[in-house]
């Protein structure tokens, strides 16, 4: 009896983060299991080029979808897959690569194309926030500022993210925020305020160590006011998934969330920082996309 082949449409950002991708499709045939999957490749050319690719893979009934590049690119591949029976699969080619890490696909091409051959797909919850699709963390606060001007610099990975970060550290100064959830409205100034669906900002920094895709709830992660000092001692706990133990961190677990503030914020979706002016409004879409994970990720 033969073996109907599954099909994949890799969607390769060739300008994301610091990896070359020339030899993509070398990669592809040394490590994918072609007795299993027909594949195709396609390289974006320009912004959204990846969502065009991947809702014409769905008309097609493509059976994968797999995005080759960062946390942006991911999110551009994953939302025409929302609702559908097409599986969405990564690899990692961006910067931090925050969900992939989130995922245990790690930072390695070759072996993100290897775990394609026994993964298996399981139902995962996805986010909005204000219509906006997220899949990994959104939020306000530090951390949206340093995406927001490490995205306007033209160097890439872990240096520029670290230089940025230290640059902004230097002066940025906490803001106020009203924030509302359930029953309860909190207003106190902020390093950060995170909502996540997945843990990771990328390079192993958990933000939300209890996050899990498929439990139909946002983590809500507060970071308080405090000294320069106390933030700087309290970095290792980003690399040790004990970011919620400390003192100056509040988690909630909720379903949506809006965040409001007197002045301009800096805001980030799946990586991507800008600015914005007005109520942000975050929630969760239960149960709404296909994801193929490696065997031993945990449901």
């Amino acid at each position: 009896m033969s073996l109907t082949k599954r099909t994949i449409r890799f969607i390769v950002n060739p300008f994301a983060g610091v990896s070359q991708k020339n030899n993509i499709e070398e990669k592809i045939r040394s490590n994918l299991d072609l007795s299993l999957f027909d594949y195709e490749c396609c390289f974006t050319e320009a912004p959204l080029h990846a969502k065009e690719l991947s809702e014409s893979a769905v008309q097609a009934g493509l059976d994968m979808v797999v995005a080759i590049g960062g946390d942006g690119t991911v999110n551009e591949v994953a939302e025409p897959l929302l609702h559908s029976s097409v599986g969405l699969g990564i690899v990692p080619g961006g910067s931090g690569n925050g969900f992939a890490m989130h995922l245990g696909i790690g930072r390695n091409m070759d072996k993100a194309l290897s775990f394609l051959n026994t993964a298996k797909k399981i139902t995962i919850d996805t986010c909005k926030v204000n219509d906006e699709f997220y899949l990994n963390l959104a939020g306000v606060g530090f951390d949206a500022s340093v995406a927001y001007f490490t995205k306007q610099s033209p160097e890439r990975g872990f240096k520029a993210y670290f230089n940025g970060a230290m640059k902004e550290a230097l002066s940025y100064k906490n803001k106020d925020y009203r924030i509302r959830f359930d029953d309860q409205i909190i207003e106190d100034k902020f390093l950060s305020v995170n909502i996540a669906n997945a843990s990771m900002f990328g390079y192993n920094f958990k933000i939300a160590p209890l996050a899990n895709l498929q439990d139909g709830v946002l983590d809500l992660v507060m970071i308080k006011d405090a000294s320069k000092v106390r933030y700087i001692v309290s970095v290792w706990r980003f690399l040790t998934s004990s970011l919620h133990k400390s003192n100056i961190v509040d988690v909630k677990k909720t379903t949506k969330v809006s965040i409001e503030s007197t002045e301009e914020m800096h805001y980030h979706r799946d990586g991507e920082g800008g600015l914005y002016s007005g109520k942000l409004e975050f929630s969760i879409v239960p149960r709404s996309l296909q994801l193929w994970v490696p065997q031993d990720y945990p449901q």
